[in-house]
């Protein structure tokens, strides 16, 4: 199995000397370098200092001399030759496996040869995908300073800047969307995302403002979509505007609006699981395609555990005992909030009275569901009904969630976890919506190196 790349690991210590880093450098911009705010944050990271490894001493000493660049009057690029371009694609092999620090040195050695705008941006690329967005910011807003022309640049550096400051994005998305004609659909769609998601975390009232307010937007930006020979920054961002309505047309409880979107984005990106399983949770119960999308999720190896919940509800009524099962026992393998585990360990709890379990396993399995989540009244009840019983329990002598119950459970469940999964304690993306598939679905992540497209 091929395992992703581990962001840093980031000590206390190690985690003030890098704040204290980038505040310099911001003093530094500003012509205060010699200030008494410099000298404070000078003394404030001596006894950090003393305690780093000397992998992160390397680390930092080096992002010094980074950002330090970012002050200078920007040299032109000589001339590419073979063998820069070889160490080149040595630092972008790095950052596939996860060597971070390689392939910042990398491109520090060699940083005389690559244009200085797509410098910060393989930067800040690098340093977003090893759990730093805050650095990154400062690496992908010098890239778009460098090159305005270039909105990939711009809709990395709002994505890793709503991460690390999300007040600070929503200030500047805001300033997009009031001239969205003058952007591109790369920013429009980015600045759209982070100002819905803004909103959703309120409140569900402000979420709809938000989405009042966006729809027009986004069905502008969308009438651009016409074009049959989209570019893969345009064919993300177009989905991402797709989704975008889709969730909001599915929170004003317009179904077929909602579905249309949902498709429409699926044949720019079949494969894309996340709107696979939005698809799906808007259907159950309603169509059988529902079914389908989780079960084409599921195939694809979909990282989301709901894909998986909701073929186990459908294979519970369905008395598909065995493949309800294991399906409940992957999900609980996985990362779900404590409702949504007490519930699936329920489900196990039942399929394994219907399989003939051992009573011990069953009530087990009820106990652990209740441990999980001492609110499951509905598990307390079903071992209650287990203990007193004096012979198998029918299959419709159980309680559990119908598929219209399962269905809004579901809904507000896969919200709330697309808000809260939004950032992991690393700090690293793991994508702002429920939509949102991570770095996948965003533009200007794959190396301008070998995907022209993104750099043009």
């Amino acid at each position: 199995m091929i395992m992703s790349p581990r962001p840093l690991p980031m000590s206390p210590s190690y985690l003030a000397m890098v704040r204290g880093t980038r505040d310099l450098h911001q003093l530094l911009a500003a012509g205060k370098d010699d200030s008494p705010e410099a000298d404070a944050i000078r003394d404030a990271t001596d006894g950090p200092w003393q305690v780093l490894s000397e992998a992160e001493r390397n680390r930092i000493g080096g992002l010094s001399e980074d950002l330090y660049s970012l002050v200078e009057p920007p040299p032109a690029a000589l001339p590419m030759n073979p063998q820069a371009q070889a160490k080149l694609s040595e630092a972008f092999e790095a950052r596939h496996r996860g060597e971070w620090d390689r392939a910042l040195n990398l491109l520090r050695r060699w940083r005389a040869y690559i244009d200085p705008a797509l410098l910060g941006y393989l930067r800040g690329s690098i340093w977003l995908e090893a759990g730093d967005p805050a650095t990154a910011a400062l690496f992908l807003e010098h890239a778009f300073a460098l090159e305005h022309g270039n909105e990939s640049y711009l809709a990395l550096f709002l994505y890793a800047l709503n991460i690390a400051d999300p007040a600070a994005a929503r200030e500047r998305a805001a300033e997009i969307l009031r001239e969205h004609t003058r952007y591109s659909p790369v920013a429009v769609s980015r600045a759209a995302d982070i100002q819905f998601m803004s909103a959703w975390v309120t409140s569900e009232i402000e979420a709809r403002r938000a989405f009042e307010f966006l729809e027009p937007i986004l069905k502008s930006l969308l009438a651009g979509c016409e074009r049959q020979d989209l570019s893969e920054v345009d064919r993300s961002s177009y989905v991402m505007s797709f989704a975008l309505l889709g969730f909001g047309y599915q929170l004003r409880e317009e179904v077929q609006a909602a579905r249309d979107c949902y498709s429409q984005a699926l044949r720019l990106d079949p494969h894309n699981d996340a709107l696979l399983v939005a698809r799906g949770i808007l259907l159950y119960g309603t169509s059988d395609q529902a079914i389908d999308d989780f079960a084409t999720a599921a195939q694809l190896g979909s990282p989301l555990v709901w894909p998986y919940v909701f073929l186990a509800h459908h294979n519970l009524l369905s008395r598909r005992f065995d493949e309800c099962r294991k399906l409940c026992e992957r999900v609980l393998a996985m990362n779900a909030s404590v409702s949504v585990r007490s519930e699936v360990a329920e489900w196990l709890a039942i399929v394994q009275a219907g399989l003939g379990f051992p009573a011990e396993m069953v009530r087990a399995a009820f106990e652990n569901a209740i441990r999980l989540d001492a609110c499951n009244e509905q598990a307390k009840r079903n071992l209650a009904a287990f203990e007193a019983a004096n012979k198998p329990i029918a299959d419709s002598g159980w309680e559990t969630r119908s598929v219209r119950n399962a269905r809004t459970w579901g809904l507000a469940e896969w919200r709330l976890a697309g808000i809260a999964g939004g950032v992991t304690t690393a700090g690293a993306a793991a994508g702002p919506g429920p939509w949102d598939y991570a770095l996948r679905g965003i533009p200007g992540t794959q190396s301008p190196l070998l995907s022209p497209a993104v750099a043009s």
